[in-house]
């Protein structure tokens, strides 16, 4: 075999990248279940992961609040009607035959703007319980953008790792028979297979990683399809607003807690601050033998002064209420740092994803001026195969500033609370 073929073979190694689908085949066997599904949106992977998410049950927990008290507050009465029966007799002492039975027939009434505090209540439990929903969207999306672009990089780093190792290998062979054909030195050899084994052990580690980053998703959304799209549009917004999803919960819930202080104004501590209205009937016989007497009753029971026995309450609920307040504040302040930190991070990942594009040039420049110096003799095989790891890298650098471009506009979205 000539020299002129046998570098020819060797340059065929270095310059030509293995076709994407090897990528696929696995050097170590991982079984899993994950499909790349073309039809698949960001949106549905978002909304199945929610269904399946724990937090998801709490979601449910606070619409059938909300349906308790829209219960409580339709309701005629302010509680149940109570039946009481009493008897009364002398048998243990006179036994002159007196005895006596008192029905009664009580109704717990409303108090004067409790059944409207029962309706606030509900209406507030309801509202927060559809936007604790919409919020907690918000942060199933935010895991499953880091997932899925963390799926991504892993897989770009495994398909540049399969590929720098797939050059590598041929490009072994290919000193091997120049140094049967006594070309090269033995020590070229020594030193590829060197090379050899340190990319194959980088191989292996980057798949390790790419199907961890699978694992990851799967656990998060336990669905086992992924989509094959889910690169996203910068949204025009430049603020935390009141519509953010998770100051819009906030908000939702510091109303239901102003709605539950007001009806802790209709509860106490100690005794029964509620309106009682009871009508019932009297039978009553004198002696034995004597006629019975018949009669109705009616009473009003109206409690007066109850509002130091609410104070506690009205407190308790009040200290709450102010919680509820600072929360919603420190949540904006750390929102506000979030987008700050996701718009300097696009600005600046733009800007290195521009350098890596400009090396990337550059190094194909430097291959191509040394695949000239290789075929004119003026280098050896180990210098251009150091240039061709130094492509490799840009090569690889250049595609995950790409990506990391790609996932800066996806955690921009999330900061601003925008779903897909």
């Amino acid at each position: 075999m000539t020299l002129k073929i046998i570098r020819g073979l060797a340059l065929a190694c270095l310059f030509a990248w293995p076709p994407l689908q090897a990528q696929e085949e696995l050097l170590i066997p991982h079984v899993d279940k994950l499909q790349y599904d073309p039809a698949l949106t960001l949106g549905e992977v978002i909304e199945a992961a929610t269904a399946n998410f724990p937090r998801s049950r709490l979601a449910e927990a606070f619409r059938e609040q909300a349906r308790a008290w829209d219960r409580r507050s339709g309701g005629i009465l302010a509680g149940p009607v109570m039946l009481g029966v009493s008897y009364a007799g002398d048998q243990v002492g006179d036994d002159t035959g007196q005895w006596g039975i008192d029905t009664d027939l009580t109704f717990m009434l409303w108090k004067w703007g409790q059944k409207r505090a029962a309706h606030d209540m509900a209406d507030e439990s309801a509202q927060y319980a559809r936007k604790f929903r919409q919020a907690l969207k918000l942060q199933v999306a935010g895991l499953v953008r880091e997932a899925l672009w963390e799926m991504a990089l892993k897989r770009a780093d495994n398909e540049t790792a399969r590929r720098v190792l797939e050059v590598s290998e041929r490009l072994t062979e290919a000193v091997r028979r120049r140094v049967e054909a006594g070309d090269l030195p033995r020590t070229d050899l020594l030193l590829a297979e060197t090379d050899l084994l340190k990319r194959r052990a980088q191989a292996l580690t980057a798949e390790a990683e790419w199907m961890h980053a699978r694992r990851r998703y799967l656990n998060l959304t336990r669905i086992e399809r992924a989509p094959k799209q889910f690169k996203e549009t910068l949204e025009p917004v430049a603020a935390i607003t009141p519509a953010h999803p998770l100051i819009s919960a906030a908000t939702a819930r510091i109303q239901q807690m102003k709605a539950l202080v007001r009806w802790s104004r209709f509860e106490s501590d100690t005794g029964n601050q509620q309106v009682y209205f009871s009508v019932g009937s009297r039978h009553q016989h004198a002696e034995r033998g004597g006629p019975t007497t018949h009669g109705i009753a009616a009473n009003l029971t109206v409690p007066f002064g109850g509002g130091r026995y609410q104070a506690p309450n009205v407190a308790e609920r009040s200290i709450a209420l102010a919680e509820a307040e600072a929360e919603r504040g420190n949540l904006k302040r750390r929102l506000e740092r979030n987008l700050h930190e996701a718009e300097h991070n696009l600005e600046v990942d733009r800007v290195q994803l521009e350098a890596a594009e400009t090396r990337h040039e550059l190094a194909q420049q430097n291959l191509s001026l040394a695949r000239q110096a290789f075929d004119a003799g003026e280098m050896d095989l180990i210098d251009l195969l150091r240039l061709q790891v130094m492509a490799q890298e840009a090569i690889r650098d250049y595609r995950r500033w790409q990506l990391r471009v790609e996932m800066d506009v996806a955690r921009y979205n999330q900061a601003v609370g925008v779903l897909p």
